[in-house]
């Protein structure tokens, strides 16, 4: 089986109370852009400097969300 007949299989399985669900989920996912090498390279030299991790509560709280 393919990966697109096993995701068929799996949106066909879902129940109908899933559906708007999956659907906010792929259209998110298709509306990612894709990191290029660049970005992808600060977002690693990002993540290994030192620092504080902040919860995502307290990301939304600080920006008022």
């Amino acid at each position: 089986m393919s990966d697109r007949e096993r995701l068929q299989s799996l949106v066909d399985a879902l129940p109908d109370s899933e559906i708007q669900v999956a659907i906010s989920f792929l259209t998110e996912l298709g509306d990612h852009e894709v990191i290029d090498a660049d970005t992808a390279a600060k977002l690693d030299l990002a993540r290994s400097e030192p620092g504080d991790d902040i919860s995502l509560e307290e990301v939304r709280r600080r920006l008022g969300l």
